[in-house]
């Protein structure tokens, strides 16, 4: 944005989602001027896609929206889509709350064969994958099966993360460090004095 023949370099991100997506499609326009027109060649057919992105970014908070529209303004030469936007978005959202990639989730998963009970998971989430997948399944078979299988939960358990699921923390019963055994002491006496008659006679 242009002020007093100054480049700003912040934009001020707007709190309500209207003039967000307002705001974004008017970057667009002027980043994307041709390409944006032959997009939304009217009133009407744009103000259906602004109705619809607004409909689709519902779920994810208006910075990472707006960083995320700006990302692909600055790497791209083509009218981001909203498909596009979307992924930005996740990618976005699941990074900022520490959640990884398939891939490192999936590396992360089997690797925490050695360590189970006390890994530290990069997010909750990862082990309500590899729990879905299945622990056996997923350490002892063949990486181009498991992956597979890893992956489609990923992508169902991740899509739940987005729509406003928690995962908490797994918690396993903690063993105690000795074992304690109760002994009837009666009992006990009883079973030596036995042993003794046994031995002498």
């Amino acid at each position: 944005m242009i002020r007093n023949g100054q480049l700003t370099s912040k934009i001020k991100i707007p709190n309500n989602r209207i003039e967000l997506v307002n705001l974004i499609f008017t970057q667009l326009e002027v980043t994307y001027h041709n390409q944006f027109h032959k997009a939304y060649p009217d009133k009407n057919s744009l103000n259906l896609a602004k109705q619809l992105w607004l409909t689709q970014l519902q779920r994810f908070n208006e910075k990472i929206v707006f960083e995320s529209v700006g990302k692909l303004m600055t790497t791209s030469d083509f009218l981001p889509t909203l498909s596009k936007v979307i992924n930005y978005c996740i990618e976005s959202k699941l990074k900022s709350n520490g959640i990884p990639n398939v891939n490192y989730a999936y590396k992360e998963a089997c690797h925490s064969r050695n360590n189970f009970e006390k890994f530290t998971w990069s997010h909750p989430i990862i082990f309500y994958i590899g729990s879905k997948t299945g622990w056996d399944y997923l350490w002892t078979q063949a990486e181009k099966e498991t992956f597979r299988e890893f992956k489609l939960n990923y992508d169902i358990l991740v899509n739940e993360y987005l729509e406003g699921k928690e995962f908490s923390k797994p918690n396993f019963p903690k063993l105690p460090n000795t074992l304690e055994v109760k002994v009837d002491k009666k009992s006990q006496l009883k079973k030596i004095k036995d042993l003794k008659n046994k031995l002498i006679n």
